[in-house]
């Protein structure tokens, strides 16, 4: 039996939590030790742990700062996310080195948790991270740009790298470490892609272990659209996504049914905007068998819910909050498969963009090509491929790994035919 330690330190949204549940009951189910160092400790209702998991608060990581510019890559991503100050690195790690000692770990799971990463370097503990990829840049240099629709300078991105470097070596020498980790150094030929090769946030990687997405499992409610005749629209926004009313307002429009999942919505405005053809759920909702018979979803670039939208053959319309959302959205755009609202937007555009995806069968085509090409997607396979890299990063098979990688998804660049 070994000690897992698995860390949550930096992102939102419920599909870090879950990714650490699921992988921290299945390597129970195997026998092994977890320990859990969780951003976020509130567990989802009715969620009982397996005896055998241990749960620690993450070292608090600083608020979020806002730059002087938009970051430009992964290394600004963490620079304007608790990496610009070499002390609060340096108090991070030291707290790190504290959750070692209890977890004593025989290998570290990180889910973007880079100072555990690092911590963990020093210490000598193997370690790995999985994601969906926007956390695990590729092995190129420079890292690329995460903002793919502008024009940033391969200086602007070494001069990115170099400074979060100069912190991370400010902050190691504080602790007295004669040797410098590099940044880049943190993330290697054991990390796990839970997502497709072609929903890549940076384009699909030759040598990357694409094992597809780990599928959440949170307790939701069972609902069945009410029409079985006409247009369907499964949407899942939250109010802060930019341009929020006048999405809703355009969907309440349509000549269709509409259901739109809206956590944080206030029940009072979720009342404001209903109306006979669009209802509003505050709670979660089980969304596969409604993506089964929908005919367009609504969305914000997230991963969970894009990709089951594409593993269903639903198109998307997407309205990016953050810049990892806006690169998975380019992405599906990519493969014709869905289509972004970017700019300025009211309830008239976006009414015509909604209407452009129901009218255009391109679109849906695409979407289905996904399905087809993905077809074999097994969610309890990739628990245990994940498990089986996991346990492949041990101490005895560190340094040489010699298992194969997960088959990667070919992309298919069919030009789009709208």
């Amino acid at each position: 039996m070994a000690r897992v330690l698995i860390a949550w330190e930096l992102g939102e949204a419920f599909g870090h939590l879950a990714r650490c549940l699921r992988l921290a009951h299945g390597l129970v189910a195997r026998g092994h030790g977890v320990t859990l160092a969780l951003k976020d400790l509130r567990l989802p209702a009715a969620q009982a742990l397996t005896p055998g998991i241990t749960v620690l608060p993450a070292p608090l990581t600083p608020h979020r700062r806002a730059g002087d510019s938009p970051p430009v890559n992964y290394a600004d991503v963490l620079r304007d996310s608790g990496f610009a100050d070499a002390r609060d690195v340096a108090a991070r790690m030291n707290a790190w080195r504290g959750v070692f000692s209890l977890a004593r770990p025989d290998v570290l799971v990180a889910d973007h948790a880079p100072t555990a990463l690092l911590a963990a370097r020093l210490a000598n503990i193997p370690h790995l991270s999985i994601g969906n990829g926007f956390a695990i840049p590729p092995a190129v240099a420079p890292w690329p740009s995460i903002r793919p629709w502008e024009t940033v300078s391969d200086q602007a991105l070494i001069a990115a790298e170099t400074r979060l470097d100069q912190v991370l070596d400010a902050a190691q020498k504080v602790l007295g470490h004669t040797r410098t980790v590099r940044v880049r150094d943190l993330f290697g030929e054991h990390d796990i892609l839970d997502t497709f090769a072609e929903l890549d946030h940076y384009g699909a990687r030759p040598d990357g272990r694409y094992v597809g997405p780990i599928v959440s499992v949170l307790q939701a409610l069972r609902v069945a659209w009410r029409s079985k005749e006409g247009s369907r629209v499964l949407a899942y926004l939250r109010p802060a996504v930019p341009g929020f009313a006048a999405i809703l307002q355009a969907l309440a429009r349509l000549d269709a049914e509409v259901l739109c999942v809206a956590p944080g919505m206030s029940p009072d405005a979720a009342k404001r905007y209903a109306t006979r053809r669009l209802r509003i759920a505050l709670a979660p909702v089980d969304l596969p068998p409604l993506f089964e018979h929908a005919d367009l979803a609504v969305g914000y670039g997230n991963c969970g819910f894009s990709t089951q939208a594409l593993l269903a053959g639903v198109p998307l319309l997407m309205r990016p909050r953050h810049v990892e959302q806006a690169l998975l959205a380019h992405r599906v755009e990519a493969l014709c498969a869905g289509k972004l609202l970017v700019g300025k937007i009211d309830a008239d555009s976006v009414t015509a963009s909604l209407q452009e995806l129901l009218d255009k069968p391109a679109y849906r085509q695409a979407a289905r090509a996904f399905r087809s090409r993905h077809a074999d997607f097994s969610p309890e396979q990739v628990i245990e491929q994940c498990l089986f890299y996991i346990e492949r990063a041990f101490p005895d098979g560190w340094k040489a790994d010699s298992s194969p990688h997960a088959q990667d998804p070919q992309e298919n660049p069919t030009a789009c035919l709208h």
